[in-house]
């Protein structure tokens, strides 16, 4: 079902690079969710399929290269569009995100990207930081 909410605002006549992304919305028993302390703010984890993987598998990939951790898929939360406009760098991309609810299950090492911190934050505080809509809508739907 590739059917969800779209946000941002497409550039007339700009043509988009197409990413299939998928994400992860971790919560714990104390209102927390698990988000990524990065250069550009704070994000969920996960990221971009590539070619030959899963969604899952690239969740499994991208959660343990940002965090060090090992994660639990529980469940497909949904799925959402993203327009990213770089007019800087001039660089269009249409991200479609497929959102798991998922569980840390073991910390196998320090991230593999140094610039990612895996932190908790109180659930309206993260709804507030994330940078991109699509994933406050993800992790407000998993509330």
């Amino acid at each position: 079902n590739l059917v969800g909410p779209i946000f941002g605002t497409p550039r007339m006549g700009q043509s988009y690079h197409v990413q299939d992304c998928a994400y992860a919305v971790i919560k714990n028993d104390n209102g927390e969710a698990a988000v990524a302390r990065t250069p550009k703010g704070i994000v969920l984890l996960g990221g971009g399929v590539e070619a030959g993987e899963s969604e899952q598998d690239a969740l499994h990939r991208e959660a343990y290269e940002e965090s060090g951790y090992q994660i639990r898929i529980l469940s497909r939360l949904g799925f959402a569009t993203q327009y990213l406009n770089n007019t800087v760098k001039g660089r269009y991309r249409l991200k479609r995100g497929t959102f798991f609810e998922c569980e840390l299950t073991k910390r196998l090492g320090p991230p593999l990207e140094h610039d990612h911190e895996l932190i908790w934050l109180p659930y309206d505080e993260a709804l507030e930081t994330l940078i991109r809509p699509f994933h406050r809508w993800a992790l407000e739907l998993a509330r």
